[in-house]
């Protein structure tokens, strides 16, 4: 059994079939902290989570700016496995064939922003813009 410290202080046990899914939910539920059982037992912080899950680049989550990075391989399959989503579940989230998704984790030419952008924001590692901050609406 895994536990989350959450942000707002609490505490919640989660059964995880090995420790990559129980990172993999500490993310999804943006968890300050991942206890794992053992003797003596141990914990993760949610950087140390995600550099584990190589899910740690620096911009890899900001808003598109002129220099931008896609994806590697790695990371866009990564996001796929921690947002629980098949090549045709996030096809239809993005409106995109699952073939293409299929294409991209197989390393065939690059994720574009708005792809990415919107699964992370559907696995709970990017937050969606506010209208207060967004660029586009002044």
């Amino acid at each position: 059994m895994f536990a989350l410290l959450l942000r707002d202080g609490s505490r919640a046990e989660i059964e995880a079939p090995d420790l990559w899914e129980a990172m993999r939910a500490a993310l999804r539920l943006d968890a300050a902290k991942l206890e794992m059982p053992g003797d003596p037992p141990r914990s993760m912080t949610a950087d140390q989570v995600r550099q584990e899950l190589a899910l740690d680049r620096p911009g890899l989550f900001d808003a598109y700016a002129p220099g931008w990075q896609p994806p590697n391989v790695a990371e866009f399959r990564e996001l796929l496995r921690v947002a629980k989503l098949s090549a045709s579940q996030a096809g239809m989230l993005v409106g995109v064939d699952g073939r293409k998704i299929r294409k991209w984790a197989g390393g065939e030419g690059e994720v574009p922003y708005a792809v990415w952008r919107l699964l992370s924001i559907y696995a709970g590692l990017a937050a969606a813009p506010s209208h207060a901050h967004n660029e586009l609406t002044k």
